[in-house]
């Protein structure tokens, strides 16, 4: 690669910190941008990830037209990822989705159509696909060393509460729909994940 990525950070809430640290590892990308409703909260994230060099806004679709983004992190609260997802799309910019993706099946297939129609590329933050753990389990089933996978079960806990940034519109009907799906995504993407022994194929469901 001739030169380095250009990432926004869309969103300045707790997971946001995590993004900036694995771009700031990842030798292919830069953070360029952070944009958030409060421009102080923007300036937060870049201060205290130590980066100097970085456009701050809080106006999204003025961060999008900066030229030195070629992604975009989007690190807002679930119910703003499809619109958010569909803003980047029409401005051109690949991106990095957290999950859970959205709330409804309509707004993903809203997602869907304009991300073809853009023709850029996406990827969820599914994190646990890459953790060492997971990686280990699914070669073990994808070179068959467990023989024929016939059942799967997960689980999920987690410690989320008032310390975390977006737990007020998560734990809302109307923003976070259900915990099921804020964080129980992850145990279905794994079960989903597990399921397939294909090695980077997830299975689904047979009509």
């Amino acid at each position: 690669m001739s030169r380095k990525l250009g990432v926004l950070v869309h969103g300045a809430g707790w997971v946001s910190t995590q993004h900036i640290e694995a771009y700031k590892n990842n030798p292919h990308t830069r953070v360029v941008a952070i944009s958030s409703r409060r421009l102080e909260s923007a300036r937060k994230r870049a201060e205290e990830a130590g980066l100097h060099d970085v456009k701050l806004y809080d106006d999204y679709h003025k961060a999008l037209e900066n030229p030195d983004v070629d992604i975009v992190s989007i690190c807002t609260p679930q119910h703003l990822h499809a619109q958010n997802t569909i803003d980047a799309a029409k401005a051109g910019k690949h991106m990095l989705i957290e999950k859970p993706i959205a709330n409804s099946v309509e707004e993903m297939k809203a997602m869907r159509d304009a991300v073809r129609k853009a023709k850029v590329k996406t990827v969820v933050s599914f994190v646990l696909r890459w953790n060492p753990l997971f990686e280990a389990i699914k070669i073990l089933i994808s070179s068959g060393f467990l023989g024929k996978i016939y059942y799967v079960e997960t689980d999920y806990q987690s410690a989320i509460a008032a310390w975390w940034s977006g737990y007020e519109d998560a734990r809302k009907k109307e923003t976070g729909v259900s915990a099921f799906l804020v964080g129980g995504c992850h145990a279905i993407d794994a079960m989903r994940w597990f399921a397939s022994e294909e090695r980077y194929e997830l299975a689904v469901q047979s009509s």
